[in-house]
């Protein structure tokens, strides 16, 4: 994996399935004038490169999840790796960066309401060792996402 080199038809592919990730590969096929078997094996091999992923994506905000919070922490550079491990490996962490600036590791926290927040800051959070400090923001109101992006 990894050497996988995309074409202009793996990008056309891709461009449709962000449009409508449930596109049968019949309407992809007819749309690039390829034969279908053609498009499902590229598919295929795009989803065994991890290049692609198809996954069904819901606002947090409709399913009863209202609390969203973007939570930077500075950490013990050692154990950067086994802090992100952990903080993946929670169920209320939808994200979770490596990054440079003020922060060392930047997570996304989606949970039902501002206890399980708190919880989530001032109880899970301590239990990990190696977090020296967090800032954190609460989500008011997505004013994009697009998870599409272009290629």
């Amino acid at each position: 994996m990894g050497n996988y080199v995309l074409d202009d038809i793996d990008r056309e592919i891709i461009r449709l399935l962000q449009e409508d990730g449930r596109m049968p590969f019949l309407t992809i096929a007819n749309q690039l004038g390829l034969a279908e078997g053609t498009v499902r094996r590229r598919v295929g091999k795009l989803l065994d490169e991890e290049i692609l992923k198809i996954v069904g994506i819901t606002d947090p905000f409709k399913v009863g999840m209202n609390t969203v919070a973007i939570v930077g922490m500075r950490v013990e550079r050692p154990r950067i790796d086994e802090i992100a491990l952990t903080l993946s490996s929670m169920p209320e962490v939808r994200y979770v960066a490596l990054s440079t600036g003020n922060f060392d590791l930047v997570v996304e926290v989606v949970v039902k309401n501002n206890d399980e927040l708190l919880t989530f800051l001032i109880k899970k959070l301590s239990e990990i060792p190696g977090i020296l400090n967090t800032g954190t923001s609460i989500v008011l109101k997505v004013a994009k996402q697009n998870l599409a992006w272009s290629l």
